[in-house]
Formats: structure tokens, sequence, C-alpha cells
């Protein structure tokens, strides 16, 4: 059966511009969205020269060197070539893949034309520009930095993570799993709460302790796992982890753990980057949330009324790195929502830095309803005494009217 389709329609449909130089009269025929690329208008005049002074300064020399191996008898007659275009209309740089092959006159093996495709890889290049740009941070970090399968089989792990855990390289660290670098005791607690925390939430902040492999000995972390999705399908591409050793911090004893727990104001840690490191009972029962869904998100516990001013302070004492108060509505577990006092403290190194910021916030509800019953009633009574005022005013005025009328009737 006759194909009924036009060949330029699939080239149109995958984006491909496709053009067709003769070298020996230096004619360059050019499809629409070669042009568009090279912001040429479908009228203006395109010939080698053109495309030459289109391509980048930096990559023009290259290009026409490709161009040349290509046109030469005897060579290899493919061009294979990424290059960066300048937009003759408004400036935009744009990076190419051109693919092409050249052909000869079979007698005199002199090039007759190079037809080829060129496609707009740009978006492809800031990509890979991106993806080489965090790993260079993550490689750089002091902090460990790993990325596992949707089946928990490691994938990469930073310098830092290595040196932390006591593994030699990449190579090494693909035998394990994620399960292998907490110790017995939190395996249990990775499998029946991190796990499905971060499956029904995305992520899991908190602290646990990783094991180092060579001396078996418990590194304590405060660890943050978080599931990748593909953003084409939503399905899970991955874990990706950051951890900081914290086993050199002075950990909360059970004594400070008790006296956190008996208190009746709310009280929480954060560290300098506002991720929730600790919650007292007072607070989880409050709430009631645990520290992972506390962890994940509070602001929808704010009164909608107080939620911009309350993020604002705290962003300006971030930013500060001073203490700071505030009175906002926080709805409790029973939905009802009741006038809170928050004082937020941060504790600074020798330096100055921030370790983290110790909260503590202390239910005054009461006191504000007694508040405004107060003003109620000095607004009922000035009201009251506002009448009276007037309707004296008013008898003292038909008194003296009374008074007026006697003295001229007399």
């Amino acid at each position: 059966m006759p194909d009924d389709h036009d060949p330029r329609d699939a080239v149109a449909a995958a984006d491909l511009g496709v053009w067709d130089f003769y070298p020996q009269t230096g004619a360059l025929v050019w499809s629409q969205r070669c042009r568009a690329l090279f912001g040429l208008s479908a009228e203006a005049s395109v010939d080698y020269g053109v495309f030459l002074r289109g391509v980048h300064i930096d990559d023009r020399a290259r290009v026409s060197q490709a161009v040349q191996r290509a046109l030469t008898a005897g060579g290899d007659p493919r061009v294979d070539l990424e290059y960066r275009c300048v937009s003759a209309a408004d400036g935009t740089l744009r990076w190419l893949w051109a693919l092409g092959e050249a052909s000869f006159d079979a007698t005199t093996h002199v090039p007759s034309r190079l037809v080829g495709v060129v496609i707009d890889i740009t978006e492809r290049k800031q990509r890979a520009l991106q993806d080489r740009n965090l790993s260079q941070v993550a490689e750089s970090s002091a902090d460990f930095i790993a990325y596992a399968s949707p089946e928990g089989k490691l994938l990469y792990l930073n310098p830092a993570g290595l040196a932390l855990v006591g593994l030699e390289d990449l190579a090494e660290v693909r035998g394990h799993e994620m399960i292998d670098f907490f110790t017995p005791e939190d395996q249990q607690r990775l499998r029946t709460e991190i796990l499905p925390a971060v499956q029904q939430y995305t992520r899991w902040v908190g602290e646990s302790r990783f094991r180092h492999f060579r001396s078996g000995r418990a590194i304590d972390v405060h660890y943050n796992l978080f599931r990748v999705d593909d953003p084409a399908t939503g399905a899970l591409a991955g874990y990706a982890t950051v951890a900081v050793d914290i086993s050199r911090r002075e950990r909360p004893t059970e004594d400070h753990r008790f006296l956190a727990d008996s208190v009746p104001q709310l009280l929480s840690t954060l560290n300098p980057a506002g991720d929730l490191t600790y919650v007292n009972r007072r607070a989880r029962e409050f709430t009631g949330r645990t520290h992972e869904e506390l962890s994940l998100n509070w602001t929808d516990l704010v009164h909608p009324d107080d939620l911009e001013r309350t993020l604002t302070a705290w962003t300006a004492a971030q930013a500060s790195g001073r203490a700071y108060q505030l009175e906002y509505r926080l709805r409790r577990r029973d939905g009802a929502y009741r006038w809170v006092l928050l004082h937020a403290v941060p504790q600074h190194d020798a330096d100055g830095r921030v370790l983290q910021w110790v909260r503590s916030s202390t239910d005054i509800h009461a006191i504000k309803e007694n508040q405004q019953e107060l003003q109620a009633r000095d607004f009922e009574v000035s009201t009251r005494d506002l009448d009276l005022e007037r309707k004296l005013e008013a008898a003292a005025r038909r008194i003296l009217e009374l008074e007026t009328q006697l003295a001229r009737s007399g």
C-alpha cells in the first residue's frame, strides 16, 4: 500500500532542522526549523558564510574543521558535532547537535553535497551542567550524601560519607544496601518506621545511628531520607540521603529528656536550616502528631490569619541569629485554636554561628480570653459612660432652655 504520510511531517514532529550544503557553489538550503534556531526569517538569504557567522565564535574553528574533514575524499564523510549558535534575532545562545554525511562524485571524487539534520539540545546541556554542579556540591560537602535505587541498593556515596563509615570507594559501596549502614538496633527501625514514613510523607528527618564498617562502632547522625520520583511518571526512582555526624555533639541525657517531657510548655529544637531535631512529649500530645509528622509540616497548624507574620518572624530570626518571641494561634489535636506565646532562642558556637534553635511555646489562651473579656467590659463601660454623658448634656441643655423661657415670660 502506498504511504500517504509526508516524511516532512515526521521531521517536523521530531523537532529536527534539515540542512543541505553544496560545497562547490557554497549554496546552503535550510528548513524553517534551521532558520528559527539561528534567528533568521523565511525570506533571509542563507549561505555557508551566514551559517559560520551564526556559530559561537569559540566553536567556529572547530565546526569549520569538522565540515572540511567530511568533505575530504578518502576520509570519514560523516559529521557528528555539538556546537553553540547565537540567534541573529535576539542573541539567544543555543546548543545544537548536527548529524550529516557527505557524498562525492564517483568519477572525480569531488565532494558534491553534505546533507544532514540538526536538533536543539540546549535543555539537555543545561541539565547536564546542573548535574555536574550538584555532583561538585556533593563531592565537596562535609556531610554524608548518598543515593540508592528503589530496591535500596547504594549507587553513590560522596567522599565525606565514605570516610564517615569507613568504606574505601564506590566499588565497595555498590556491594551494600541502605540497611547495611545502620546499627542492628536501628535496622529494624529503618524497616518499620523510617521507610514507611518516607512512603507516606515522602521524607523522614530525625536522629539515627550508622555503623562504621571497619570498627563496628555506632555513629550518631542527624538523618534526612527522602524519596526521588520520576518527573514523567511519578514512580519511585530512588532514595536520597543527607546525614550529619552528631557523634561529637553533646546528646541529651535521659534526665534531660525526662525534664523536657515533664514541663507544660511545648518544647522543640531545630537545626540552623529549620529542620526539627527534637519535640517534647507535651508538643506531640498537644498537636496529635509524631516527631516525623511535625518534621514534614507544622505550618498548617498555625491559624491562617497568623501564618504570614509567624513565618516572617522566623525568617528574620534565621537571618539575624537573634532570639525573638511571638503570640499566635496554634491548632490543638481536637481542632481548636489556642493562643500560645513562643520564645525562640539560638545557641551559638564560639565563633557566633548558630548551632541550633530552642523553642518554647506556652499556652496563654485563658489570659488572652481574659484580656479580650476585660477589653469588652471596658468598651461596654465606656459606651455606657458616653451614653450617660450625652443624656446629661441633653438634660442640661433642656434646663437652660426652660430657664431662658421663664426669664423671658417674667
